[in-house]
């Protein structure tokens, strides 16, 4: 059976290091907090604000909802952005995705100030990441690259194709890969991809991020390949329950390849790390400014 690239054991180490920081940082009375923004009944988005919720408290972060009715528009949760962008108890961001359906989200995520995009969705910190400036980087695109790296994957040199070209996961991770330092040399594939099962079989390392299970069998891989599975999928099993599945055919590939990521307990845990580690990021922008303002 392949290695299983875990990311838990990898995230509670991490944790403990995120609790001394935020202990001394609350020690010089400064508390890190970030706003989440919900604008949408998607229990999806409840689901994942909970676990935001929950891994902050366990980084000592203090971590607040802002919730908008259906009938809010644009111009309202734009205001309430620019409101936190100002305060400076509050040190980073995140909009929820999806929103409802009137509400124009890229101008809500453009309006997201540069030094608290904790989510990396702000144009101008996707620019930053394209060109290896730095920057807030989205948080699963993120995840990748450090399980990846933490689990002492080889990435310089190794042809990388990654399935899913969208704006948090396919198109910042290829542009962090090919990076001076990192030295991938990244194949993008998509919906429009010819011989797609030949690209991923040419693979290294082989990234699904396309939200559709168990897509990725074993015609699309090889005995020396290393997979990290992105999808969080539910379906149900054979007796009727909810399962969480990957994009990768689990079962019929891991015997195969050379390592392989889990669904659940790979990518996922380390997606919240990194957003931590934004978080903390944040805090120093502010002190930062603020040293400047004074």
């Amino acid at each position: 059976m392949a290695e299983l690239l875990k990311g838990a054991p990898i995230a509670k180490e991490q944790y403990a290091e995120f609790k001394k920081r935020s202990e001394e940082l609350i020690s010089r009375g400064i508390v890190p907090q970030i706003k989440i923004i919900i604008a949408t009944d998607d229990p999806a988005v409840e689901t994942y604000t909970s676990m935001i919720i929950k891994n902050c408290g366990r980084a000592g972060i203090k971590a607040d909802t802002e919730r908008f009715p259906e009938s809010a528009d644009t111009a309202c949760i734009i205001n309430a952005v620019k409101s936190n962008n100002d305060d400076s108890k509050i040190h980073g961001q995140i909009v929820m995705l999806p929103m409802w359906k009137q509400i124009d989200e890229k101008k809500v995520l453009s309006s997201v100030s540069t030094l608290k995009d904790i989510d990396g969705v702000n144009p101008l910190n996707a620019g930053k990441t394209v060109l290896g400036e730095d920057s807030f980087t989205p948080n699963t695109a993120q995840a990748c690259k450090d399980i990846l790296e933490k689990s002492g994957i080889q990435i310089s040199g190794k042809h990388v194709v990654i399935i899913g070209r969208s704006n948090i996961v396919g198109k910042p991770l290829a542009n962090m890969l090919i990076q001076k330092g990192v030295d991938a040399t990244v194949t993008l594939c998509h919906s429009r991809t010819l011989k797609l099962k030949e690209i991923c079989r040419s693979a290294d390392i082989l990234i699904a991020a396309i939200g559709s299970p168990h897509f990725i069998t074993a015609e699309y891989v090889n005995s020396n390949q290393v997979i990290v599975d992105v999808g969080m999928n539910e379906i149900k099993d054979q007796s009727g329950s909810p399962v969480l599945v990957g994009d990768v055919d689990f079962e019929n590939v891991k015997d195969i390849v050379k390592a392989i990521t889990p669904v659940p307990g790979g990518v996922s845990p380390l997606t919240h790390t990194a957003l931590i580690k934004n978080i903390f990021r944040a805090v120093d922008y502010t002190l930062n400014e603020q040293r400047d303002i004074n």
